[in-house]
């Protein structure tokens, strides 16, 4: 019973970590999202991207390691994007890889396994995030269909607009920051405080039952993924801190967190449709799981040399 508990200290404690550690980066992301917004016009964006869809996309999924940022504070980047005009595959594919394909994420992934099979997790992990990110690209443009992915008030919108004087430069990026932080800011709340209920009352001791069987081990770990809300530059300490659970178990963690958590989700009601959010969600989901589980299968142990 004392891993299905409810603890108010736990909550409070719980929700404002999250909150402290993610508006940082929601902030970051603002101020980006109102600098692409106001000194970048939407024809330098549109060049950016090749005319090959799905070269596009390929290429979308490696942006992270030039431009590399955290999953809390991608979203009003994107959601910018998608303003600007880049096509919504191609911004679906950066917003799942960034926060894993970036140097920082690599870096603490290979520190945070040095001596029990770092270089192997860390290629893992990459290597799958980039094929899930391009997978569901590819799905969103033609399955879903790009314009249907979006809310209504994104496809209504403009993307060409009079950049500002340089008098008025930082009172507009100011302005755009601050709209786009109060959406994404107002999700977060919400998402960090579903997070913090169920971290509060579900211990992930309660999780260690099920890390003999292939399948409960990995959805057990993809559950704690998508409620533990962790960011993507730590969560990796964590993964390596489950030493029951196996290899490829604790690779759905690290790569379903950053793709697919609590508050992600309510952050992306801020830029696509619920179905979209179930076909991005769900695709990222069923290809972790599946990936996952076969390799726990052909390969349940994984050697652990000295890096």
């Amino acid at each position: 019973m004392t891993d299905f508990s409810f603890n108010l200290s736990d909550f409070v404690w719980v929700g404002w970590g999250l909150l402290y550690e993610a508006f940082p980066f929601v902030v970051v992301g603002a101020i980006l999202s109102g600098l692409l917004e106001c000194c970048v016009s939407s024809e330098t964006v549109a060049r950016l991207f090749p005319k090959n869809r799905v070269l596009g996309i390929a290429l979308s999924a490696c942006i992270g390691l030039l431009f590399p940022m955290c999953e809390c504070g991608i979203v009003p980047i994107v959601r910018r994007l998608v303003l600007k005009g880049v096509p919504v595959s191609c911004a679906v594919t950066y917003l799942l890889a960034s926060p894993i394909i970036n140097p920082l994420v690599i870096l603490s992934t290979w520190v945070a396994f040095r001596g029990k099979g770092a270089l192997v997790i860390t290629g893992l992990r990459v290597g799958l995030a980039y094929v899930v990110a391009v997978v569901v690209g590819l799905a969103v443009w033609k399955l879903l269909g790009e314009k249907n992915a979006l809310r209504a008030e994104l496809k209504k919108s403009s993307h060409n607009r009079q950049r500002p004087s340089w008098g008025l430069m930082p009172v507009e990026v100011f302005v755009h920051a601050s709209q786009d932080f109060l959406v994404i800011g107002a999700t977060l709340v919400v998402g960090a405080a579903a997070a913090a209920l169920i971290n509060s009352s579900i211990s992930p001791a309660a999780m260690e039952p099920f890390a003999s069987n292939p399948f409960a081990a990995v959805a057990g770990m993809s559950v704690l993924a998508v409620v533990l809300n962790l960011c993507s530059e730590a969560d990796a300490f964590v993964a390596a801190s489950f030493v029951a659970f196996p290899m490829f178990a604790k690779l759905a963690f690290l790569v379903l967190g950053p793709m697919v958590d609590l508050k992600l989700i309510a952050m992306y009601t801020t830029v696509f449709r619920p179905k979209a959010i179930f076909v991005i969600t769900g695709w990222v989901t069923l290809l972790i799981f599946v990936f996952c589980v076969t390799g726990f299968v052909w390969m349940p142990t994984v050697p652990a040399p000295g890096i």
